[in-house]
């Protein structure tokens, strides 16, 4: 592996790791391309589905989303900073593009495709 790829995924890996949202390039499609104007959405679980319109989730936690060609996203995800104070971060997607959440401390999120 060069040395100029272990960098790139170093900075990526800490940027997840201090609970910073990491948009991949374009060209980083969903997996399984959803029909028409959606997404694909996965989880924390291993699962993932294709969605339209809006939803909100909880449980499992988002991991995961991909907008399709035809769409774009507006992502919210509340995340637990401390016992007390909470912290919301937003994502907005289109052209195939990707975009990944923190799993550790999220309460909820909400995903609106259009």
């Amino acid at each position: 592996m060069t040395v100029r790829r272990l960098v790139i995924r170093g900075a990526v890996a800490g940027a997840i790791a201090v609970g910073s949202i990491v948009v991949v390039a374009p060209s980083a499609v969903a997996d399984n391309p959803c029909e028409g104007a959606s997404a694909r959405v996965f989880f924390g679980n291993s699962t993932n589905i294709c969605q339209s319109g809006t939803a909100t989730y909880s449980d499992p936690v988002v991991s995961k989303i991909c907008s399709m060609p035809t769409s774009t996203v507006h992502a919210e995800v509340t995340l637990k900073q401390t016992k007390t104070k909470t912290i919301t971060q937003t994502m907005d997607l289109a052209n195939g593009q990707c975009g990944r959440f923190p799993l550790q401390g999220q309460l909820s999120s909400t995903v609106s495709v259009s």
